[in-house]
């Protein structure tokens, strides 16, 4: 794997994202059910690349990544700019944009999670052209090292629900003797951790190359308390 070339954590497809694209995708992730306008888009884009036909591009190429059946989840309002919709309409447990596109409210949730991840895994990729750095960064140390890690929350209050949960997986991580990864990401789908599903990504680099390796866990208990030596043993995390 290249070092611009992305993990869709979605449909295990591989994507190669310029700057531009990733400076638009995660501005509508950080204003997710907010209309940003085209100014404001093209004012978070690379300086050389300001240009609304440029813009354009680059959310139709992130709509075609995202597949038919998500894309409609980015839409174009009026001449007023774009925006990526933030809470389904809840009507039969689908949300619908069109008669022939829905996406239930458990699938909107798990997508917008990876989308999360989806971002803070693009830092360890390639360097974009604009000055942005990965927040909520940990190091961590076990007996064989130290290795950084990512938890992504899509707010303040899922990071205040998931407060226990998230100290409990950094305190079992720091119990492995012995563990090859670098870097762990870490984000979750929804603010109950009774339901939410878990999505880790782990990285590390092996002679010049970037090795990776997802795991998706549906909670046994809302406590994570399942999360320990053992099973971390058992899922790769600890050899």
């Amino acid at each position: 794997m290249s070092r611009k070339t992305l993990s869709n954590l979605i449909n295990d497809t591989s994507w190669k994202m310029s700057a531009v694209e990733f400076s638009v995708l995660e501005m509508l992730v950080k204003h997710r059910g907010k209309v940003l306008s085209i100014q404001e888009l093209l004012q978070g884009m690379p300086v050389e690349n300001r240009k609304v036909e440029i813009l354009t591009e680059s959310i139709e190429r992130i709509c075609f990544y995202l597949e038919k059946r998500y894309a409609s989840l980015i839409e174009r309002v009026d001449d007023q700019g774009y925006v990526l919709h933030n809470k389904p309409s809840v009507k039969s447990g689908e949300l619908s944009s069109t008669p022939f596109r829905s996406i239930s409210k458990k699938h909107y949730s798990i997508l917008v999670a990876q989308i999360l991840l989806l971002i803070v895994l693009i830092y360890s990729f390639f360097e974009p052209a604009v000055d942005i750095k990965p927040e909520n960064k940990h190091v961590l140390t076990t007996q064989s090292g130290t290795l950084s890690y990512f938890p992504s929350f899509s707010s303040e209050e899922q990071e205040l629900a998931y407060f226990y949960q998230n100290n409990h997986f950094i305190e079992s991580i720091e119990t492995c003797s012995v563990t090859t990864w670098r870097q762990i990401f870490l984000s979750v789908s929804s603010d109950n951790p009774e339901n939410g599903v878990i999505s880790i990504a782990l990285r590390n680099d092996t002679g010049g190359k970037a090795e990776m390796k997802t795991l998706k866990i549906v909670p046994i208990d809302g406590q994570w308390n399942f999360i320990n030596h053992a099973w971390l043993k058992k899922v790769g995390i600890c050899d």
